[in-house]
């Protein structure tokens, strides 16, 4: 699965993270504000990772037409039940452009079409409105509950988070699968 390179919709390409372009990718990402946090982001949470020889991990850097705009993620939770959850960090001066919304297209693509999941979640700390905002624009995604207390905010204290999720049958409802491009 893993001999694509990247997905394209809608003026968004996602290149697939691979050991064999991490130096570039490191490069690519230096220079900005925020290189520093979204390179430790990268290597902490982007990065493929294998389980059992299968991949676990899909990191992508994003691309909103030339312009590097951060990273997007889909990981596998459980092969056996078919469930993946997703993720995002985009760069400062690149927010609010709609880029991880406009990402979940292609996430959903690779879920639920090449890799043939059935469900994918996602979810924010309470505090954190611009992941509300763009789980809120992002059609399929269903309120599926509060994990009280979940995680540990910048301020040392506990916080909730909110959870959503779509299903395969969803996104065949409200996704016109070929609007994404497979690049090999």
């Amino acid at each position: 699965m893993d001999t694509f390179k990247a997905l394209y919709s809608n003026s968004i390409t996602l290149h697939l993270i691979n050991e064999d372009n991490l130096a570039q990718v490191d490069s690519l990402f230096q220079g900005f504000s925020d290189s520093a946090g979204m390179v430790a982001e990268l290597h902490d949470n982007y990065l493929p990772e294998y389980r059992r020889g299968r991949r676990m991990n899909y990191g992508f850097y994003s691309m909103l037409g030339t312009e590097l705009a951060g990273m997007t993620l889909l990981s596998i939770d459980s092969w056996e039940e078919s469930t993946g959850s997703t993720g995002a960090d985009i760069f400062q001066h690149m927010r609010g452009r709609g880029i991880t919304p406009g990402s979940k297209p292609h996430l959903f693509y690779l879920a639920f079409e090449l890799l043939g999941l059935n469900r994918v979640a996602t979810g924010h700390r309470v505090s954190n409105l611009s992941s509300k905002r763009s789980i809120a624009k992002t059609p399929g995604f269903q309120f599926e509950g509060i994990m009280r207390e979940s995680g540990v905010n910048e301020q040392g204290e506990f916080e909730d988070e909110m959870l959503y999720a779509i299903l395969r049958r969803d996104w065949l409802q409200l996704y016109d699968k070929s609007q994404v491009q497979v690049i090999y």
